[in-house]
Parts: C-alpha cells; structure tokens; sequence
C-alpha cells in the first residue's frame, strides 16, 4: 500500500497536467500514488494525453461535476495512509511531501500540514499563510493543498459538493478546525499555485465571495453566533492576523444584515486592510 495519494481532478487541463504530475514523480519520497480524476474532459488535446499517460497511474472517469466532486471521488478510491489534493495547473516543489510527512509523524499535535505558496502566472511572489481557525470563518487564509491522514477526511465528511462557485477547500478547513484539527506551516514556498484569468479564483469565485461567505455561515451557524466567535477569537487571538478586528467585524455585519454584494465592496477598496495580498 502506497504511503500518499496525490488526487489530480482534470477538466480540460492538457496543457498543464503533465507538469502537475512531473512534480509529484520527482519527489523526494517514492511511496506515492497518482489518482488523475477525469472530470468529464471533452477537449481532443486533453483526452489523448489522457490516454498517453503510463499505465501505473490510476485513471478515473466521471461525468462533469466539478472540482469538489472530482476530489472526493478521487480521494475514495485511494489506498494510502495519507492524501493530498492537487489541482492540474499548479505543481509541489520536490521536497513537499517528504517534509510534510516528517512534520506529522515527528510531532503528535500536528495532524495536517501546508507550506506558504509561491505564486506564478498572472502574478508572482511568495505568500507567507498562518493558521488561526478564528479567521479562517471569515477568510479562507490556507492553500487547499494540505496533506492529511485520510481518516481525518473521512471523519469530516470529504468536500462540500454543493459549493461549484469555488471555495470548497474553504469550507473543508473549517470543518477541520471544527474537528479539532488545526493545519501547521511548513515556513517554505513549496507549493506552486498558477494565477489565470481563466481560472476559477480570478472569475467567479471573487466575484461570489460573499454569496460563498453566506453559504458558509448558514451551513455553520453554530459558531457563527456572538457568544461561539467571542470564544472563538479568545483562544486564537495571539496567533496570526492578517487583517485588523475592523476588517471581520465588517464582514459578519455584511453576511448578516447588508443585501448584494456590500463586503465585495469592502474587499475590493478598502486596500489598506489586505494585508495578506501582500506579496514577498
């Protein structure tokens, strides 16, 4: 039994898949499974590199679902201790997997790990991302490449597949903190995620946020309550913030009381506040 799955979902991604997984055939650690999940591709290029691809690397096939779907399915027919999802157009440096697996299995407390991003395509530079579950409700600070023991999976549900609009890894981590499993940095840019025009994040999926965001809390409202986040933010409150009080007190007036899309407003023009857009 391999130690790590690594999920690929593809929808029409031939121009960027092989270096996804040159990525993950470079890895320092070997123990490793590939799941590429054909998310119902009907581009000529995509399906013949598809088809190219060696037999040792499981391909599935679906019908177009989207990303969350892709993901689960992909995930359940896993054999390994370990899973770890990866989008087609974006790649791990070569020592990612071994130094997160390190990470988990030196430290007893560390049940999932990530490491900061190094972004390229429409922009570069590095961004430096902390875990604090407090702001985590309010903005999704993590890259949804976190690896973790598929049990933890498991036990959390897999990803919301209602959420097509982006995000869903967004969700996924909050269920994590709500679990009791709090992601830690690995402090290095290993993780390579590509900006596009064309991709899900610089299209519809800002221009959703607070829609996503409302999602968010309506299926979450148990925490999203004045006396939950209180608490909440008490035994988050030394760790990292990337954004002032202000900026989440605004956000929750905004999911709460605002009509149309007032926080994408906020989000938008009060520049000063996005601190975490810096780049390194």
């Amino acid at each position: 039994m391999p130690l790590v799955s690594v999920v690929i979902p593809c929808y029409n991604a031939g121009s960027t898949i092989l270096r996804a997984i040159r990525s993950i055939e470079t890895q320092t650690i070997k123990d490793i499974e590939i799941i590429i999940v054909n998310d119902g591709s009907d581009e000529a290029d995509t399906l013949k590199i598809l088809e190219n691809i060696s037999s040792d690397r499981k391909i599935l096939n679906q019908k177009n679902k989207g990303l969350s779907s892709a993901r689960n399915y992909g995930i359940s027919e896993s054999n390994s201790k370990y899973i770890l999802p990866l989008d087609s157009d974006d790649y791990f440096s070569p020592t990612f997997i071994e130094k997160a697996i390190r990470e988990i299995e030196d430290n007893e407390k560390t049940c999932c790990v990530f490491s900061n991003i190094n972004i390229f395509g429409k922009r570069e530079g590095i961004l430096d991302r902390n875990y604090n579950f407090f702001i985590q409700l309010f903005n999704n600070q993590l890259p949804y490449a976190i690896l973790l023991e598929k049990k933890i999976w498991t036990e959390v549900g897999g990803y919301d597949e209602n959420m097509k609009l982006g995000y869903e890894d967004w969700e996924f981590n909050i269920r994590l903190g709500k679990n009791g499993y709090h992601p830690k940095k690995i402090p290095e840019p290993l993780f390579y995620y590509n900006v596009s025009s064309k991709g899900m994040m610089e299209s519809q999926s800002d221009r959703n946020y607070i829609n996503i965001l409302r999602y968010i809390r309506k299926k979450h409202n148990d925490i999203f309550v004045i006396n939950k986040l209180f608490a909440i933010w008490k035994d988050w409150r030394n760790e990292s913030k990337p954004y002032p009080l202000i900026f989440y007190v605004l956000m929750y007036l905004a999911t709460k009381y605002s009509p149309g899309n007032f926080y994408n407003f906020i989000y938008k023009n009060l520049s000063f506040l996005r601190q975490s857009e810096r780049l390194s």
